[in-house]
């Protein structure tokens, strides 16, 4: 290596300009300003370095990782004719990054050490600058190890980037390596308290240094951490207050990611036209970058939710076009997320064949990747195909897996509920072939979790599948009234928020009790003996007065959602906002038009004090026909 001493070079006025810019977010105008430079010609060696080093720069900003590697590859070589330099440095550095982001970890880790080796030679001569790229390897290695599942040294190396980093005042770099610890805590750890504690701090310190994109990058992961917990009202007011930053900001890969973010929060509320709508703002912004990763991203959840309305060809045709890029840009964990969503959408389409070879591949990638959240979705996709198995043994395993999951402390809240609903359809499908009451004990516990996490998040999807369960549980009783009123509230929820396939399954419901309802009701009136009631649903009374005893299965009308409904404007039975015309009972509890119609075609009373809704029509109250069932029950018991 050359002993000569390193020049400390400038930069000419126009690429600090483009510098800041970047900085700010403001991609197109630094990119006008660089091809304005280039085009003057005429320019010495290091400025043509310093040049490209800032196009680099602006890929990774892009998301357009491969092309971040290769420029740098040849821009490395470039440089080397500068002798020893710190520009050198950096673009192995900005290399580096980029080979994390396309997760080849090995790589990234091998161009980190070659920096460092460039690094050694420069600092007796340039101290400060040798420290500032020390405090960047160190925040390189924290991401590196966070790769490889070993979140202690990943935490070690994120606390040394900001020691040093707290030493050279460099407040926005702090603030996001925070955010880097905050992610290991979140996604490693599972202590969702702590990760949001480094969020809030990274946000405190960004602030202080007035440097909008950290400010806004720190609401943006705040939202994130939010979203994870499932406290999707948090989450939707945090997004939106990055949104408005970003957009001052005209930082529009941000715009893009953060309008696909809501996109992905108001998909697990349930709102799929309002999801919809904000994945094509962030569809049409991100294609005007070119921001290849992302916009596969944006194809992969809108292939999610229409698979959830019921258009199975539209889905498959959305996650191919996010497969295909994903496989063009090399990016593996998004093809891992692809092959997830794939395998929902084969099994729906009933291509069990093709399931099992999205399923291979998402084998391969999660060996591949080395991945504790892989693993978790490996697990629950490995489930999902063994429930679809005619096999109980086949199925027996599924059970097994799926509730060693649910003991998982990593895992996060949207996969929780996924686990629970397959939960729920495996246990509903084995009490009615074994007539087993520890399962209907295990089930109350699976509806209730299910209950704490749709209420939490005000996740409409979530409470529609949870009402389905309880319709079914209800009918299992014998109880018709009840599981009326659950496939009431599923319906009008799924047709307030177009959860068509949701309403495709609570449409096969009704018409199942319809084509049975003059059956039940036949025998009722005769007052039929529990062994003839025994014979039509193949259950024991152990299992009836099991049923019968659960309050989970009664609707969950409480003075506190009555009060909740009066001051907030929401539905009592479909859970949206009410607007326009409504339904407002004498005791308080709101109803939206729709609902209010359904209610009094059904029984035509509030679920809350049973007054009449219609007074010009019968009322059949739930609550005397429920006391009535109870006593026959109690009488049957004595004799």
């Amino acid at each position: 290596m050359s002993t000569q001493k390193p020049e400390k070079i400038e930069k000419p006025e126009e690429l600090i300009r483009v510098e800041r810019l970047i900085e700010e977010g403001k991609l197109d105008e630094a990119e006008q300003l660089l091809s304005k430079f280039k085009e003057k010609g005429g320019h010495a060696l290091h400025d043509i370095v310093q040049f490209q080093l800032l196009n680099c720069e602006l890929l990774f900003w892009r998301d357009l990782y491969e092309d971040v590697v290769k420029l740098a590859e040849q821009t490395h070589k470039v440089s080397l004719g500068l002798g020893k330099n710190i520009l050198s440095v950096d673009i192995l550095l900005i290399m580096a990054y980029a080979l994390l982001k396309l997760y080849q970890t090995n790589k990234c880790h091998n161009i980190i050490k070659q920096a460092e080796e460039e690094l050694k030679a420069l600092l007796q001569e340039l101290p400060a600058e040798y420290k500032q790229r020390k405090a960047f390897i160190s925040f390189l290695k924290g991401w590196v190890y966070e790769q490889l599942n070993d979140g202690a040294q990943a935490l070690k190396h994120f606390e040394l980037s900001i020691s040093l980093r707290e030493e050279l005042g460099a407040k926005p770099e702090i603030s996001h390596t925070l955010i880097g610890i905050s992610h290991v805590l979140l996604f490693r750890k599972g202590d969702f308290d702590n990760a949001l504690k480094y969020a809030e701090r990274g946000k405190i310190i960004a602030e202080e240094s007035g440097n909008k994109y950290a400010i806004g990058f720190s609401l943006y992961y705040m939202a994130t951490i939010h979203l994870n917990k499932g406290d999707l009202d948090h989450s939707f007011k945090l997004f939106e207050w990055s949104l408005t930053i970003f957009n001052e900001g005209n930082n529009k890969l941000m715009v893009g990611r953060t309008l696909s973010s809501l996109g992905v929060s108001y998909l697990i509320r349930g709102e799929l036209n309002r999801s919809i709508n904000f994945y094509e703002q962030s569809l049409e912004v991100l294609k005007g970058i070119n921001s290849k990763i992302l916009i596969a991203g944006v194809f992969n959840g809108l292939s999610y939710i229409y698979k959830m309305k019921g258009e199975l060809d539209h889905a498959l045709d959305c996650i191919e076009q996010s497969m295909a890029i994903n496989r063009e840009v090399g990016s593996l964990r998004a093809l891992a997320n692809n092959n997830d969503s794939l395998i929902g959408i084969l099994i729906d389409k009933g291509d069990l064949t093709r399931a099992q070879l999205a399923f291979h591949e998402l084998e391969q990638l999660t060996t591949q990747l080395n991945d504790k959240q892989m693993d978790l979705m490996y697990l629950i996709n490995k489930a999902l195909l063994l429930t679809t198995s005619l096999r109980a043994r086949d199925r027996g395993k599924a059970e097994e897996i799926l509730m060693q999951l649910l003991k998982n402390e990593n895992l996060i809240y949207e996969d929780r509920y996924t686990v629970l609903l397959i939960l729920c359809e495996l246990f509903l499908t084995e009490l009615r072939i074994t007539n087993d009451p520890e399962l209907l004990e295990e089930l109350t516990q699976f509806t209730d979790q299910l209950f704490e996490l749709a209420e939490k998040s005000h996740s409409y999807w979530i409470l529609g599948e949870t009402y389905l369960i309880q319709a079914k549980l209800s009918l299992l009783s014998f109880d018709i009234k009840q599981a009326q009123r659950f496939l009431t509230q599923t319906r009008q929820l799924t047709e307030r928020f177009d959860l068509s396939q949701l309403r495709m399954k609570v449409d096969n419901e009704n018409e199942d009790l319809d084509k049975k309802l003059y059956l039940w009701e036949k025998l009722k009136e005769e007052d039929a003996s529990m062994s003839d009631r025994m014979e039509l649903a193949r259950l024991d009374e152990k299992i009836v007065g099991l049923v019968y005893n659960r309050a989970m299965l009664i609707p969950h009308i409480t003075e506190e959602k009555v009060t909740i409904s009066k001051e907030t404007k929401i539905c009592l039975v479909c859970k949206g906002e009410v607007f326009g015309f409504s339904y407002i009972c004498k005791c308080g509890a709101t109803y939206c038009e729709n609902c209010a119609r359904a209610l009094s075609n059904l029984e035509n009373v509030c679920w809350a004090c049973e007054v009449p809704i219609d007074y010009s029509k019968p009322v059949k109250p739930y609550k005397e026909e429920a006391e009535r069932i109870k006593v026959q029950e109690q009488a049957k018991k004595k004799k």
